[in-house]
């Protein structure tokens, strides 16, 4: 899977927990009793997996800043050389 699609997933995944922590908040607002004692547990839960998927969409990021670096180095390498070798090509007699 690429970092793209994977950074998608976790994006998509975000948003579930975003909406699910809405209908948490409201039925915590407006429920009964105990649709209010388990909507605060669900509220609790949401929020620690909101935090790991976050932590995680930052991780992705990271790793497409570096993957593009890293291509970026190795293209201008790649060229580097290419120029060296053509420079080497010309001086020969």
């Amino acid at each position: 899977m690429s970092m793209p699609t994977i950074r998608h997933e976790v994006a998509m995944m975000l948003s579930q927990v975003n909406t699910k922590i809405a209908e948490a908040e409201s039925a915590l607002a407006a429920g009964t009793l105990r649709e209010k004692v388990n909507a605060a547990g669900d509220l609790d839960a949401l929020r620690r997996q909101k935090q790991k998927i976050e932590a995680r969409l930052v991780e992705v990021d990271a790793r497409l800043e570096t993957s593009e670096t890293f291509l970026a180095w190795l293209k201008e390498q790649i060229l580097n050389l290419d120029l060296q070798l053509d420079s080497l090509l010309a001086q020969r007699p």
